[in-house]
C-alpha cells in the first residue's frame, strides 16, 4: 500500500460503523492490506473464485445480479458487499457491475478476521453468515445494558417462597385451609411422592370450580386443579416470567429447581413490589379502571412500559406480546365498560380481534381490527344493543392511542357485528371465491383470536375459518397473487422514491416493504400445510419443526424477520423520545452503511421467498 494513501483510507474507515470503533492502530492495519479497485462504467468485477473478500464502495454505484438476469441489489457510496460472493459455498454467484465509475476498497477476509480478532461483536457484525450478522445488530445495545435491570434479575430474587404444598388426593377443604392459614397465599401446589409438581389450583380456581358448581369439598383436589401448569426455573430471568404471564393470562408462576421441585412462585404483585416492571403494573392498574377518563390517563403510561422494555431485551417477540397484553386489556376493559353502560347483554357473544392483534404482533402504530360474533339466535334488537356496546369500545379505543381502522374493520360497523350463522357464509363465500373484495375482508380476518365473551362461539367460527382455508388451492393462489404484488426495494434508498412522510421526505415503509411480506409468506407456508399456529414467528419455527424448512432456510427467514420488526420498535422508541408522531416511516438517509447492507440483504432473502411461491403456484 501506498504510505501517502494510508491516512485517506484510515479517516474514510472511520465512518464506516463498527469500523469506527476499532482502534487507530488496527484500522492503519487494516488499511495497509487494502486493495483499490477502479471499475469504469459497464466494467464486471472479477476476483479470484478461491479466495474470500469484502469490499467497502468509496464512491459510486454498483449492481448485483443473479445468475438469470434478474436484479438482486444496487448498491452506492459506504456499502459493504461480497458476504455472499464466497468460494466453496456451492451457490451460483452473482455478478457485480458497475453503473458509473466506481472506487472500491477490497479486503482479504481472512486477513481481516485476523487483525479484528480482538473485537468479538465487530466479527460478528462481519460474519459471513446472515444469521449472525443480524443477531449481532439487534442484540448490540445489549452490551451496554445492566444486568440488575428489573427484567434482567432471576427469578429466585423476585419470587415468594410462602407455600402450600399438598398431596393429589387431599381434600379440596384441607387444601382450601391451608392456603388461608398462610398469610398472602393465593394457590396451592400439589406434588407427587417425590416432590415434583403436578398441578395447582389458585383461590380463583376454588371460587368458579367448586363454590360456582356447588362441588363436594371432601373430594380430591386433583379433581379441580389446573394440570401441567407453566413453569419457570429459578436462574431464568424476570423477563421470561413477563413473557409467560403475557402470554398465557396467567396470574401465578411456579419457580423450579433442576429436580422439578417447586420452590417459590411469582405473582404480578411479586412484580410489581420488587421490580416496579411498568407493563405488569399497567395491565392491572388497567382491569381496575372505573372509568373512560382513568384509562385515557393511563394510556399515557403505554409508551413509558414500551420504553422500559425496549431497554430491557432485544427480544421483538417480548415486545409485541407485551403490547399485544396491554392493548388487551383495555379492550376487555372497555367492553366491562360498555355493558355497565347499556345492561346484561341479551345474548351470548365473543369479541374477537384480528390482524395483527389477533398475532400477538402489535406495535405502538397499530389501529383497530375487531369484530362480534354473536348467538344463533341474536334478534335485530340484540344487534342493535351491540352496536351501542362497540361504538362506544371503538371509540374509546382510539382515544386510547388505535386508530380507527381506515378500512372500517370494526365491530362497530354492522356488517363486522353478526350472528355465528352470518360468519360462516362470510368465510365460506371469502375462501370459494377469493375475489379481489373477498380477498380483502379475508385477509383482515384470517387470523382471528377471542378476548372477550362466550369462548365457545369463537371456537365454532375458528374450527369452521380453519377448515375453509387450509388445502384450498385456489385460495392459495390468489394468496400468492396478492403477497406478491408488494416487492422489497432492492435499489439504492437515495435514489428510490419509496413513500412520502407529511414533510415531503423520502421515507421506507417498514410494514409494507418488509414486515407484511413476511407475514404473507408465512401465512401462505401455513395455510398449505395445515399449522394452527397464527403468530408469525411461531409459524416460522412450526415449519422449521415439521422439516418443510431446511435449518439454513428457517435461520434467514426467522433472523430477518426479527431485525426488520426491531427496526420497526427501535424506530418508534426513537420518535417516543422525541416525541413526534409514531409510525412504520423510517429515513433511509438516516443508516449507515451496516444497516443498508442488513435491510439489502433482507430484502433479498424476502424476494427469495416470493420467487418460490411464486415459481411454485404461479407457472
Amino acid at each position: 500500500m501506498n504510505n501517502e494513501l494510508l491516512p485517506d483510507i484510515v479517516s474514510f474507515l472511520q465512518t464506516i460503523p463498527s469500523f469506527n470503533k476499532l482502534s487507530s492502530d488496527t484500522l492503519k492495519e487494516i488499511a495497509d492490506t487494502v486493495k483499490i479497485i477502479q471499475l469504469n462504467a459497464g466494467k464486471i468485477l472479477n476476483h479470484d473464485p478461491d479466495i474470500s473478500y469484502l469490499y467497502i464502495i468509496r464512491n459510486g454505484i454498483i449492481e448485483q445480479n443473479n445468475p438469470d438476469g434478474s436484479l438482486r441489489s444496487k448498491l452506492g457510496n459506504d456499502d459493504i458487499f461480497g458476504f455472499n460472493q464466497q468460494p466453496g459455498d456451492g451457490s451460483e454467484h452473482y455478478s457485480i457491475t458497475a453503473i458509473e465509475n466506481t472506487l472500491l476498497y477490497q479486503f482479504n477476509y481472512e486477513s481481516l478476521v485476523k487483525l479484528i480478532n480482538d473485537y468479538p461483536h465487530i466479527l460478528s457484525q462481519l460474519d459471513l453468515s446472515l444469521r449472525t450478522r443480524l443477531k449481532a445488530t439487534t442484540t448490540e445495545a445489549d452490551d451496554s445494558r445492566h444486568s440488575f435491570h428489573q427484567y434482567m434479575r432471576p427469578c429466585d430474587d423476585v419470587m415468594s417462597s410462602k407455600l402450600a404444598l399438598v398431596s393429589v388426593n387431599d381434600t379440596i377443604q384441607n387444601v382450601a385451609h391451608q392456603m388461608r392459614n398462610i398469610t398472602g397465599i393465593s394457590c396451592a401446589f400439589i406434588v407427587a411422592e417425590d416432590k415434583t409438581l403436578i398441578g395447582l389450583v389458585t383461590d380463583k380456581d376454588i371460587t368458579q370450580r367448586v363454590v360456582a358448581e356447588a362441588l363436594d369439598v371432601q373430594q380430591p383436589i386433583g379433581s379441580v386443579m389446573t394440570e401441567n401448569p407453566h413453569t419457570i426455573y429459578a436462574n431464568e430471568l424476570v423477563m421470561e416470567a413477563v413473557q409467560l404471564m403475557t402470554k398465557y393470562n396467567i396470574q401465578n408462576i411456579p419457580v423450579i429447581n433442576k429436580k422439578q421441585h417447586v420452590i417459590g412462585y411469582i405473582t404480578p404483585k411479586d412484580l410489581i413490589q420488587n421490580s416496579g416492571v411498568q407493563s405488569i403494573y399497567l395491565v392491572n392498574k388497567i382491569r381496575h379502571a372505573s372509568s373512560l377518563q382513568q384509562l385515557i390517563s393511563l394510556s399515557e403510561q403505554r409508551n413509558a412500559a414500551f420504553k422500559e422494555i425496549m431497554e430491557s431485551t432485544s427480544s421483538s417477540s417480548l415486545v409485541a406480546q407485551i403490547l399485544t397484553t396491554i392493548y388487551d386489556a383495555f379492550n376487555c376493559r372497555l367492553i366491562e365498560l360498555g355493558i355497565e353502560s347499556f345492561g346484561t347483554p341479551p345474548c351470548a357473544f365473543s369479541w374477537i380481534v384480528a390482524g395483527s392483534h389477533a398475532r400477538n404482533e402489535v406495535h405502538l402504530a397499530s389501529d383497530q381490527d375487531n369484530a362480534l360474533i354473536l348467538d344463533k339466535n341474536a334478534t335485530k334488537s340484540d344487534r342493535i344493543y351491540f352496536n351501542h356496546v362497540a361504538m362506544t369500545v371503538c371509540k374509546g379505543l382510539s382515544k386510547l392511542g388505535y386508530t380507527l381502522c381506515k378500512g372500517r374493520f370494526m365491530a362497530a360497523t354492522p356488517k363486522w357485528c353478526q350472528n355465528i350463522k352470518v360468519w360462516k357464509e362470510y368465510y365460506d363465500s371469502w375462501s370459494q371465491k377469493p375475489e379481489y373484495e373477498s380477498l380483502l375482508n379475508l385477509n383482515v380476518f384470517i387470523e382471528i383470536r377471542h378476548i372477550y365473551g362466550d369462548k365457545s362461539l369463537f371456537r365454532e367460527i375458528d374450527a369452521h375459518r380453519h377448515q375453509q382455508i387450509t388445502y384450498n388451492f385456489p385460495l392459495t393462489i390468489a394468496l400468492v397473487r396478492n403477497a406478491l404484488r408488494t416487492r422489497p426495494p432492492l435499489g439504492i434508498f437515495q435514489n428510490l422514491v419509496l413513500e412520502k412522510d407529511g414533510n415531503n421526505n423520502n421515507v421506507l415503509n417498514i410494514k409494507k416493504a418488509a414486515i407484511g411480506c413476511i407475514v404473507d409468506i408465512a401465512r401462505i407456508y401455513t395455510v398449505i400445510n395445515d399449522c394452527r399456529d397464527i403468530n408469525t414467528s411461531d409459524r416460522i419455527k412450526w415449519l422449521y419443526q415439521a422439516k418443510i424448512l431446511n435449518k439454513a432456510t428457517y435461520q434467514d427467514l426467522i433472523g430477518t424477520y426479527q431485525y426488520v420488526t426491531h427496526l420497526r420498535y427501535q424506530h418508534q422508541q426513537q420518535s417516543v423520545e422525541n416525541n413526534v408522531k409514531i409510525d412504520n416511516l423510517l429515513k433511509p438517509n438516516l443508516f449507515g452503511s451496516f444497516e443498508r447492507q442488513h435491510l439489502k440483504d433482507s430484502f433479498r432473502i424476502i424476494s427469495n421467498f416470493q420467487n418460490i411461491l411464486k415459481m411454485k403456484y404461479l407457472k
